[in-house]
């Protein structure tokens, strides 16, 4: 709570909530007055498609759509831009009760399961939608990150995410959304074409009013961050001769209050600190030329730019910290055979520095993220990233930094990379090639290229994800329909099985009439209403009725019932098997058994003399039976990706650590098989109920094997897949500088 003086000269008390309710009321004036004209010229741009669109049209019945979707957009214009200019305002005023999360973001929440309730072309749009909001949200990373600084403040939060922002893509994108809905009888494929303009005409636009907003939050009390990357001129860029300060904590000695470390966010200092002790040597006892001198940082970044642009190695991935330390020795060396002058040597913290990249592209280039052809690229961004630490000691411990950034997303895109994917120049892998070569062309003390490049591969990679995102739920929707159809069929066999194992032996046809008629029967009950349901419930009565109806009837109060329920069991029967379609020959030729069967229970008084030696045909033929039709499925769509012959002897502890990583892999986690003499890299996108199925998709989203659990943990053991990624693992440089810090310490 502040003080405030009004116009009269008297104290005001104000809340956080009035601040923050008077801070959106200022923002809705750059956004109304931005946000106007922008929408008046995307319904302008929306005339042209539409009328491009109709003169190319095919038929008359598309001519007519096109033209009836443009009257529809002239009329609702107005409309439009008053339901989304006050679904923006709404949006605002929910940010003082917790900021209601926009609809965009609850896409990322969903599971596969909830994607059966929803429609295909809702589906559609909601993809495109949040694709629009992952562009922007990279478009205007800095922006949105100060915004939601001081939004976040001012709720009494750390700081807000773009997706929660009252102000954000999201909220802005949701609004349109809602803006457009009640325009009824538009095609799916118009409103994409909308969208698109609005991507275009709108959000890419958005820079001006959030530099308004920020300016206004600028007067209200925010303190800016330094810009991404940008050198100053405080210790990042200062070369100090002296030995390190004492004060420096060693590893495990955190001072008292410091907060947990965070994976992959570790001060410079702590990492030299690190590093001076797995070195175990003494700077001074490690011997060496004698040099007069010392590089200073900025004579260092240049040499490092003229390296840069050399020819690598042959293989970029062995860049070892030696090569590289010979590598710049060789070039002052040089220099100082030109120039006459004294020899000169790097300085500690920069020599550090060096030493430190390079022990952490060790660990991203032997790390199973990326693949070999991708690493060999990545590799090649080491001197950069070697002037980036030198410019910028933060890299170490900002994971938010514009290079880390970059890195992580690369290492996103191509963790499902094949080498069987095309390389032309507008594939995955030429845009990452062309951003490498950028960025030694054109990389020199200006962080700001990191972030550009980062820009434009998150919208490369935006305008494929909604493709890639509807196959993949394409695939889930046909796995979890096998799912159901598989656990239908255990849920019949089980009554089967369970009924045959509790009743006296049981004729032939008996057995035959349940594994091979009724079963279905049950499946398709099962399939209709689950296991609660009437028809369910109906079926499973049938199969005790038929069980019950063939043993002796031993009193005369027996055969009366069996006499009365013989018709309603027909019934049952014959209504059951004609609803799947059942062949009708065979169901007679049954039921001229079952005839028999029923007038000898009728006569039987149940001794063993009449009821006759069980035969193998008889209850534990039909379990066996069942038994193999069971084994089989489960075989079901793994096929050649499952291991053949036996397993590798593994102790039981270590078959249980693999069992339990697999069991915690959910969807989103990626993972490397063994196939044909490839290396085959495949996300998992659906696990079953039980969790003893999990499906695959490769890259492209493009369906790939159905795994049994048990089987993936089989290979694993074989050494024919690995886990190469989890869902929740943290990004691709926060695991290396993890990794970096684990190694440092060991």
């Amino acid at each position: 709570m502040t003080d405030a003086i009004d116009n009269s000269g008297q104290p005001i008390r104000t809340t956080r909530r009035s601040r923050l309710d008077a801070f959106l009321f200022a923002c809705r004036g750059p956004f109304e007055r931005e946000l106007a004209p922008l929408l008046a010229t995307l319904f302008e741009r929306l005339d042209d498609a539409l009328y491009d669109l109709a003169d190319k049209a095919g038929s008359d019945r598309l001519y007519a759509r096109y033209f009836d979707a443009m009257r529809l957009f002239r009329k609702h214009s107005r409309n439009i831009k008053t339901i989304f200019l006050g679904e923006l305002q709404r949006s605002a005023e929910r940010a003082g009760n917790g900021l209601a999360e926009p609809d965009s973001a609850l896409m990322d929440s969903l599971r596969m399961e909830d994607f059966s309730l929803v429609e295909d072309g809702d589906l559609e749009e909601s993809l495109a939608v949040g694709n629009l909001v992952s562009k922007a949200e990279n478009r205007y990373h800095r922006q949105l990150y100060e915004l939601g600084r001081y939004i976040g403040d001012l709720l009494g939060a750390r700081e807000l995410s773009p997706r929660t922002n009252p102000l954000g893509p999201a909220a802005i994108c949701d609004a349109f959304s809602a803006a457009i809905r009640p325009i009824q009888d538009v095609d799916l494929s118009i409103k994409l074409v909308v969208y698109k303009l609005f991507d275009k005409q709108v959000m890419d636009r958005l820079g001006g009013i959030y530099d308004q907003c920020l300016s206004l939050a600028v007067r209200n009390g925010l303190t800016p961050a330094p810009p991404p990357g940008r050198a100053s001129t405080d210790h990042r860029l200062a070369v100090s001769p002296h030995p390190r300060h004492a004060q420096t904590p060693r590893a495990g000695q955190m001072p008292h209050g410091t907060p947990p470390r965070v994976p992959g966010q570790v001060s410079f200092d702590e990492l030299r600190s690190l590093l001076d002790q797995w070195r175990g040597t003494p700077r001074q006892a490690r011997g060496g030329p004698v040099a007069t001198g010392v590089v200073h940082t900025g004579e260092l970044v240049a040499l490092l730019s003229e390296l840069q642009g050399r020819p690598l190695p042959a293989r970029p991935d062995r860049l070892t910290p030696q090569n590289l330390l010979v590598r710049i020795e060789g070039a002052l060396r040089t220099e100082q055979h030109q120039r006459g002058g004294q020899g000169r040597s790097l300085g500690e913290i920069d020599e550090d520095t060096l030493e430190l990249v390079s022990l952490l592209f060790d660990s991203i280039v032997q790390g199973a993220d990326l693949p070999d052809p991708i690493k060999a690229l990545v590799a090649r961004l080491q001197i950069p990233l070697v002037k980036v630490a030198l410019l910028d000691r933060t890299f170490f411990d900002d994971q938010d930094h514009p290079a880390r950034r970059l890195l992580n997303r690369i290492a996103d895109a191509t963790v499902g990379w094949s080498e069987e994917d095309e390389r032309t120049p507008n594939s995955l892998y030429g845009r990452i090639e062309q951003i490498v070569g950028r960025v030694i062309g054109g990389f020199d003390r200006d962080m700001h290229i990191f972030h550009e490049l980062d820009a434009e591969l998150a919208a490369y990679l935006a305008e494929n994800a909604v493709r890639t995102r509807t196959v993949e739920v394409q695939v889930c929707y046909q796995a979890a329909g096998r799912d159901r159809i598989a656990s239908a069929q255990e849920r019949a066999q089980a009554v089967i099985d369970d009924r045959l194992r509790q009743a006296p032996p049981v004729p032939p046809v008996i057995a035959t009439m349940l594994n091979e008629g009724w079963r279905k029967v049950l499946q398709a009950a099962y399939l209709s209403g689950g296991k609660n349901s009437r028809e369910w419930l109906n079926a499973v009565d049938t199969v005790d009725l038929l069980v019950w109806s063939i043993q002796p009837q031993v009193t005369g109060e027996d055969r009366r019932t069996l006499l009365r329920r013989i018709p309603e069991l027909l019934r049952g029967l014959r209504t059951g098997l004609s609803a799947i379609d059942f062949d009708q020959r065979v169901l007679a030729l049954w039921f001229k058994e079952l005839q028999a069967l029923h007038l000898t229970a009728l006569r039987r008084t149940g001794s063993e003399e009449e009821r006759g030696p069980a035969t193998p045909t008889d209850t534990q033929a039909a379990l066996g039976v069942a038994e193999d039709r069971a084994s089989g499925h489960a075989v079901g769509r793994t096929g050649a990706w499952g291991p053949s012959g036996p397993g590798p002897a593994a102790t039981p502890g270590a078959n249980r650590e693999l069992a339990t990583r697999v069991q915690r892999l959910v969807p989103g986690s990626w993972i490397e098989l063994m196939h044909d003499a490839r290396r085959v890299r495949l996300k998992l996108v659906w696990v079953s109920s039980n969790g003893q199925r999990m499906q695959f998709v490769d890259g492209h989203g493009r369906e790939g094997p159905e795994v049994a659990s048990d089987d993936l943990v089989t290979l694993i053991a074989y050494g024919l897949a690995r886990v190469i990624r989890g869902k929740d693992d943290p990004p691709l440089v926060d695991r290396a500088v993890a990794a970096l810090t684990h190694n440092l310490s060991h």
